[in-house]
């Protein structure tokens, strides 16, 4: 179970976050002359997102936890908990008040690196609606 989790938790967010980039790219292209305001709307959607990531391995250390395949520092966690966890790893903040104590480090390794990559895309994706829609601002401004 942990192995599949390996797997498949690190290639869902990664789809996730091709299809909600393409989904925030669409809806900003779709609204008619907002100029500026498109790139806060992308940014917004981008940060949905990796909320949804975080969530999505959430979702996969709760049922690890309550397989017995891991457990954390913290008897029983919360859902709250295991989001906060979640969330500390993904942004690659490191460990606070929970932390892995038996099997699942190789997943939380993966989640981090996850979740580094996936910001990246998301600093890149930003430089790219910022080139495209604050230059047809200037560009409506010259012309």
């Amino acid at each position: 179970m942990l192995t599949l989790a390996t797997v498949v938790l690190p290639l869902l967010s990664v789809g996730l976050h091709h299809e909600l980039l393409v989904l925030a790219s669409n809806v900003v292209r779709a609204l008619p002359g907002t100029g500026r305001a498109d790139v806060g709307l992308a940014v917004v959607l981008a940060l949905v997102a990796h909320v949804i990531e975080v969530l999505v391995f959430a979702l996969g250390w709760l049922v690890l936890i309550r397989a017995g395949v891991v457990e954390l520092s913290v008897p029983s966690p919360t859902l709250t908990e295991i989001i906060y966890f979640s969330g500390s790893v993904y942004t690659s903040l490191g460990f606070g008040d929970i932390v892995p104590v038996s099997s699942g480090r190789f997943l939380v390794v993966l989640e981090a690196v996850t979740g580094l990559v996936l910001i990246a895309w998301t600093a890149s994706f930003t430089f790219y609606q910022m080139r495209e829609h604050w230059m047809e601002d200037t560009d409506e401004g010259n012309g």
